[in-house]
């Protein structure tokens, strides 16, 4: 069950953002500020006639303050809390500093990891999808975990990070790594991306992943596509994702998606899915969604509703 501390804590946040738009702040001087946002979310998903609550409540708390003219200390916490568990999705400090023409930030702690820069090119739908695009732990998001990141005007993004062991019995995390880049071309609508994770865990093979994106936007219409290439307990597969997403409207947008991953073991994932958001204002959205396993020959269905404060 949840501590009631932490749940508390997380109440009295509720309570302090309820009614403010996305990330408010709540405390600000001339050199730093401190903001809180996160979400509401109910979610009941339907699978072999079965219905699961998936409900969750998330709260985030962000941190700036100015050390010098180019350079500031930030701060970031988010846990996520379920019916009878929680989790630390990030916390992690460390700098941020201003360049020409971007910034750079260096932080420790539970960061994200590097992939997401490449697999936010397929990633985008309301909750199926993304089959080959499914990160390595420590290209997805990892404690004890140093990681920089640039991103500039120009539409460049670079990214990296190194986690190191978060415990020494067999099938623990040991250290691994990943490096990652995107970028923008010009305004023809298209972004790149590429990039490489590999981890250990005690006693165990490494596995690496290597994934290269390509994502297009043309006015209403987004195409996405992502192959990877990866090697886990020795055994090489191959997959790509697919996605499609068209805004009807200043309220619905819709996704279709196709993926799949397939080992020499014939260990294969293959699905597809579409979902439909209706996003009334910046904060309270509902959506729905269906996933086809063509492998499992299984259909699963996702109602939510969604409060971002």
């Amino acid at each position: 069950m949840i501590n009631n501390n932490k749940l508390a804590l997380g109440l009295l946040c509720l309570a302090t953002a309820s009614g403010t738009i996305n990330a408010a702040t709540i405390y600000k001087t001339d050199d730093s500020k401190l903001n809180i946002g996160g979400r509401i979310e109910a979610r009941s998903e339907n699978a072999d006639h079965d219905i699961s609550d998936l409900s969750r409540a998330r709260i985030k708390i962000s941190g700036e303050t100015k050390l010098t003219d180019t350079i500031n200390g930030i701060g970031v916490f988010e846990q996520e809390f379920k019916a009878e568990s929680e989790k630390t999705r990030h916390l992690y400090v460390g700098i941020k500093a201003a360049l020409d023409n971007g910034y750079a930030t260096l932080v420790y702690g539970k960061t994200d990891g590097a992939m997401s820069v490449v697999t936010d090119i397929t990633d985008i739908q309301a909750f199926y999808g993304a089959i080959a695009a499914d990160k390595f732990k420590v290209g997805k998001r990892i404690a004890n975990s140093i990681a920089t990141t640039y991103t500039n005007d120009f539409g460049t993004t670079l990214s990296a990070n190194y986690a190191g062991a978060e415990g020494k019995v067999k099938g623990d995390f040991d250290h691994g790594f990943s490096v990652a880049g995107s970028q923008t071309i010009g305004d023809t609508g298209f972004t790149t991306a590429i990039g490489f994770a590999k981890q250990t865990k005690v006693q165990r093979q490494s596995k690496q992943q290597f994934d290269i994106g390509l994502g297009y936007q043309l006015n209403k219409l987004y195409l996405g596509t992502l192959y990877t290439k990866q090697k886990v307990k020795g055994e090489t597969g191959n997959g790509y994702d697919v996605v499609a997403a068209y805004k009807f409207s200043s309220i619905y947008t819709a996704t279709i998606g196709f993926g799949e991953l397939n080992f020499e073991n014939a260990n294969d994932t293959r699905a597809a899915n579409v979902d439909i958001t209706a996003r009334w204002n910046r904060q309270f959205r509902t959506y729905a969604a269906i996933n086809v396993d063509t492998i499992k020959n299984d259909v699963q269905e996702m109602i939510g509703i969604r409060y971002d404060f």
